[in-house]
């Protein structure tokens, strides 16, 4: 993903976030208070981001030295592929945070 589509996520999640419920839009209002669904939105977000930023920078790095390895010695090829896979299982890991995260009770 590219930083814009990482920014829109982000404005989106916390967008709804803070758009209050129609309980909450009973109650009076505090003011300065985040909600705990915001601030779980938030950490979700955050999670995300740093996991998907980080993966994408590692696969940049290993993808690039896997290929130029292969191009030298082709049976390194496979090593390279389980590296790049290594780092793409941690945009999962961050994924699977997320999840957790929001699904705090």
């Amino acid at each position: 993903m590219t930083r814009s589509y990482l920014v829109l996520l982000t404005l989106i999640l916390l967008a709804v976030a803070v758009t209050p419920t129609y309980a909450e839009s009973a109650a009076p209002a505090q003011e300065g208070v985040i909600s705990d669904f915001a601030a779980k939105v938030f950490a979700a977000a955050a999670a995300f981001i740093a996991a998907v930023s980080s993966a994408a920078w590692a696969i940049s790095r290993a993808g690039s030295a896997g290929l130029a390895a292969s191009a030298e010695r082709p049976e390194i090829r496979t090593t390279a592929v389980i590296i790049s896979a290594f780092a793409e299982a941690l945009a999962i890991y961050g994924i699977v945070i997320s999840f957790f995260i929001l699904a705090a009770g």
